[in-house]
């Protein structure tokens, strides 16, 4: 019988004991959307894009959008023509800023979306068929609980509030 490894530090200063809730998330994470963009047979990045599209069930700014998801105008610009020249959005010019442009789902694009949304649900069933209904819950409710914690620290920073001593 192999004995356990005491606990250690590793070359790099790393101590070997040590939980990596960040790591394991990070890991998790795009373990997720590579998994997700298979089974949908879209990218990760073009469903959050379409998904908030269909929330929002009104003409959203490139901006907005920017904002919501997180990344630079450029690439949701570039989503956004993607999504055009395939008849899935609508994009018109602000009437009295034509740099600005608001996009909208098409009909064909509801439709699409509604498949791969289905499809997305499906692919959440696969996984709590291997967690369990239990578990599943409790790690939804233990992500939604760190995304509040998260938006907190995000807002303290917006405010110049940081409490690191930084």
């Amino acid at each position: 019988m192999k004995e356990p490894k005491a606990a250690g530090i590793d070359e790099r200063g790393v101590r070997d004991d040590e939980r990596h809730l960040v790591r394991e998330l990070a890991h998790t994470h795009q373990a997720l959307m590579a998994g997700l963009s298979w089974r949908i047979g879209m990218t990760a990045s073009r469903f959050g894009l379409m998904r908030l599209l269909w929330i929002a069930e009104r003409d959203v700014g490139v901006m907005e959008l920017s904002r919501w998801l997180g990344v630079n105008a450029a690439a949701v610009t570039r989503q956004v023509h993607e999504l055009e020249s395939e008849g899935l959005v609508r994009r018109r010019a602000d009437p009295k800023d034509g740099r600005r442009n608001y996009v909208r789902l098409s009909p064909k694009g509801r439709k699409a979306f509604r498949v791969v949304h289905d499809l997305s649900h499906e692919f959440e069933r696969m996984l709590s068929s291997v967690i369990g209904d239990e578990e599943m819950a409790v790690a939804t409710a233990v992500l939604a609980k760190l995304r509040t914690f998260l938006a907190g620290l995000s807002e303290e920073h917006a405010r110049g509030e940081s409490k690191s001593g930084a």
